[in-house]
């Protein structure tokens, strides 16, 4: 062989092995540099960040899941539509606050890159150095649902997966979505209860921020405890507020009738229940934020506490447009024949606390 031909075959050889080897180096959320060779093929995905991957219709890629992902799937609409797709996938974990994936599950499937929730760097550090894969952290938020996060998120997450312009087609419907809302001349306040926290809790239970209340432009009732976060308030405090309005996360909701049951007099006292102004949102939050389920949620309220500035909304309709958008399927009457949708809480006569279906 020639020395000319030698040198063009070397050439051809460095540039195959050096696309071979192409990779991408990205910052988490929370600032972690994280590198990852191209293309990316396999991924697990922790602490309900498939939720993510189901958004970015990336869900072919996934290779191992939790558990979890498997339970009450009609609650949560990336749940329902991965049902049949992921079912036969390897378990790598039970999912959940505090519980640790199978590292050895993990290690056996070799994926190119994992994705978890976490707010923990050592815990992320670890779990890379374990397994000597790279683990890219995305999220929601501290505390509280943050945008700029979501949207990062979003974004890293296109890049690596070559879905950027997925990527962008959410956030930009994202923030559509909240330019809708409008300002009222006076601002309502309202209280949300039944907010999940660390598990399943009752009506003590309340996000300051609520970010449906947010969007919506309505004041938490709570709000006078502290500015921001999860809280647990006490009942005087929620007597003395007394709202006319209450929100509950129908997560919740047992919780509330099974303490209705025992301490029924106190919920009498609050005008909401007495003057049935009592309404259940879909699941805000089941294990993980629900993103676009508690984007509907702020439609809902909004339509609720602001009739008059929202005359032809439907917030079923609109529902139906968010999951559409984010999964594909308008899964409404899905999530309704669950656990009810969006409900009226009524005291009948015998003393029972009931629910109606508004829609």
């Amino acid at each position: 062989m020639g020395k000319i031909k030698k040198i063009v075959l070397l050439c051809i050889v460095s540039i195959s092995l050096f696309a071979e080897e192409k990779s991408i180096v990205v910052k988490d959320i929370l600032d972690r540099k994280v590198t990852l060779n191209k293309p990316i093929k396999k991924v697990i995905a922790l602490g309900t960040s498939l939720s993510y991957v189901t958004y970015l219709n990336a869900v072919d890629t996934v290779i191992g899941i939790e558990s979890i992902e498997l339970k009450d799937v009609e609650k949560r609409t990336y749940t329902y539509v991965n049902k049949e797709k992921v079912k036969n996938l390897p378990i790598i974990g039970q999912g959940g606050k505090a519980k640790r994936p199978n590292l050895e599950a993990i290690i056996t499937l070799q994926p190119d890159v994992i994705f978890t929730i976490t707010q923990d760097k050592m815990e992320a550090d670890l779990l890379s150095k374990q397994l000597n894969i790279p683990v890219v952290v995305v999220g929601y938020g501290r505390n509280t649902i943050d945008f700029e996060t979501v949207n990062y998120s979003l974004k890293i997450m296109g890049k690596i997966l070559n879905r950027d312009e997925r990527a962008e087609e959410l956030i930009n419907y994202i923030l559509q979505l909240r330019n809708y809302f409008k300002k009222p001349t006076e601002i309502q306040n309202a209280y949300i209860g039944s907010v999940a926290y660390k598990g399943l809790q009752g009506i003590t239970s309340t996000q300051v921020d609520f970010m449906p209340f947010k969007l919506a432009n309505i004041g938490n009732e709570a709000s006078s405890i502290q500015k921001s976060g999860h809280v647990f308030i006490n009942k005087e405090f929620l007597l003395m507020k007394n709202p006319i309005n209450i929100f509950i996360d129908t997560a919740g909701w047992k919780l509330v009738m099974d303490d209705f049951k025992t301490n029924d007099e106190y919920y009498k006292k609050l005008k909401a229940f007495k003057n049935n102004t009592v309404y259940l949102l879909l699941s805000n939050t089941f294990y993980y934020i629900n993103i676009d389920q508690m984007l509907a949620n702020s439609f809902f309220i909004a339509k609720k506490i602001y009739p008059t500035l929202y005359p032809d909304l439907n917030p079923v309709e609109k529902a139906n447009e968010i999951f559409n958008k984010f999964v594909g399927e308008e899964l409404y009457d899905v999530i309704k024949n669950d656990t009810g949708g969006y409900q009226k809480v009524y005291l009948n006569d015998v003393n029972e606390l009931v629910t109606e279906g508004i829609f």
